[in-house]
């Protein structure tokens, strides 16, 4: 059938959604971190986040179960350790996380490209420019927690304005 995924994309699109719920829960830990420190519009933000990336994970999902494939999906993942001192430090984590995420979904685009796969090509042109927003959207906020960090307890005033950034 032509419409199916080879082996290999298969492989890279169930690392790729693993990948997804992986962060979703990585924003759902960052989220209780800003709360237990009362920073409500950080937790808001990445909750929301956190969602969102959950969204993605399903999308890729879903596109796997269009094209007919069988594979396991969801697998264990290893936590890590989670050892942040200033709202800046989780910024500066989200922000490593989403350039690795950039990274693996170019290269996906890469291999549905070499393989011809232009269906699975086209829908990841979606998660490319997400990736875009997402990137720039948490490089801005982490540009400005380490900015108002240095003000020494300015970080609480602009906590109430993090909740409106985009993701």
């Amino acid at each position: 059938m032509a419409m199916r995924l080879s082996e290999r994309m298969l492989k890279g699109l169930v690392t790729q959604a693993n990948r997804e719920f992986a962060n979703s829960n990585l924003y759902l830990s960052m989220s209780l971190w800003f709360q237990d420190r009362e920073f409500p519009g950080s937790a808001q933000w990445c909750r929301t986040h956190s969602e969102e990336e959950r969204r993605h994970g399903l999308m890729i999902f879903d596109h796997i179960v269009k094209r007919r494939a069988k594979g396991a999906l969801v697998q264990a993942i290893p936590t890590q350790p989670f050892n942040f001192h200033a709202p800046s430090d989780i910024w500066k984590s989200a922000l490593e996380e989403e350039q690795k995420n950039s990274i693996a979904i170019l290269d996906l685009v890469a291999q549905a490209r070499e393989e011809n796969d232009f269906t699975t090509d086209n829908f990841l042109q979606w998660f490319v420019k997400e990736q875009l927003e997402e990137e720039s959207a948490v490089d801005d906020i982490l540009t400005n927690a380490k900015e108002i960090e240095k003000t020494k307890g300015l970080y609480r005033e602009y906590d109430s304005k993090v909740v409106y950034k985009e993701h």
